[in-house]
């Protein structure tokens, strides 16, 4: 009699999901770490230079004069995609206003700005797919190390990207140019307003 052979089974790694993530968070398995959950997995974020605090404070600080009502500044804060992501972005500009997400998390943003030195290219690729696959149509990171603004917009379909996303249009505005977000075209934020000093570099 011939045995007849079996497919191996290959092992494969647990995916979390938002609500395993949080029961985590809550037994204190995360306790003094930096962690964002992405697409199921569990990443741990890089500890922040001072350059990285003084433009993320900087870039705040700006958008919160440019929104003064009708959005909110949100800073290293979740936003849930779905059952597997809850990325923490530097800074989402989201609407409403905070007591209108009393227990949940928003969901969305009209723009969300990564600031970057260590995690560059992360930034640049896993980071914009996720971005770009949740349907965030603007979508900012600062580059620390080049000193200019990365703007990434105009979502697509990609199967070259990780999560099956990227952005159609991307470009670059160096120190001395000024953006302007999506959601509020004649507004005009200085790219160098949003870096550290030279003095801080």
């Amino acid at each position: 009699m011939i045995a007849t052979q079996t497919k191996p089974i290959e092992p494969k790694p647990h995916l979390w999901t938002v609500k395993e993530y949080g029961q985590l968070a809550e037994l204190g398995f995360f306790d003094g770490k930096r962690v964002e959950l992405i697409e199921g997995e569990v990443i741990q974020m890089s500890a922040m230079g001072r350059p990285h605090v003084i433009a993320l404070s900087r870039t705040a600080d700006l958008l919160k004069s440019v929104f003064p009502s009708g959005w909110y500044i949100q800073t290293q804060a979740p936003l849930r995609f779905g059952q597997r992501s809850e990325p923490e972005p530097d800074i989402a500009v989201i609407k409403g206003s905070l007591e209108d997400y009393p227990t949940e998390h928003p969901t969305t943003a009209g723009l969300v700005i990564e600031i970057s030195d260590k995690t560059l290219n992360y930034d640049r690729t896993r980071k914009a797919s996720l971005y770009a696959k949740a349907g965030i149509q603007d979508y900012w990171v600062l580059n620390l190390k080049k000193h200019q603004l990365e703007i990434f917009r105009k979502p697509i379909p990609d199967s070259d990207a990780r999560h099956g996303f990227s952005y159609a249009e991307q470009r670059i505005a160096v120190e001395g140019e000024s953006v302007s977000p999506l959601i509020k075209p004649g507004a005009v934020i200085a790219v160098t307003g949003m870096l550290p000093p030279p003095n801080y570099r």
